[in-house]
């Protein structure tokens, strides 16, 4: 019996940390996405590399339009 509440306590374990990095990735992506690459283009347009800066954020347009299209969403 207390074999089968170790490995349950194992499992439930082990879906519980799956289920934090999962968390834990889709905060860092919703992150990166709304404060990471705004910030990065606005200080590649303040340091003068616009040529940089434009496509990055044609790029960055296409994928946020056209990724949920593909997607079926």
């Amino acid at each position: 019996m207390v074999t089968l509440f170790v490995i349950g306590i194992l499992v439930f374990t082990g879906k519980l940390v799956h289920f934090a990095l999962k968390a834990a990735w889709g905060i860092t992506k919703g992150v990166l996405f709304v404060i990471g690459i705004p910030a990065l283009l606005i200080v590649l347009f303040i340091a003068g590399l616009v040529s940089l800066a434009v496509p990055l954020l044609i790029l960055g347009l296409l994928a946020a339009f056209l990724l949920p299209v593909l997607k079926g969403r």
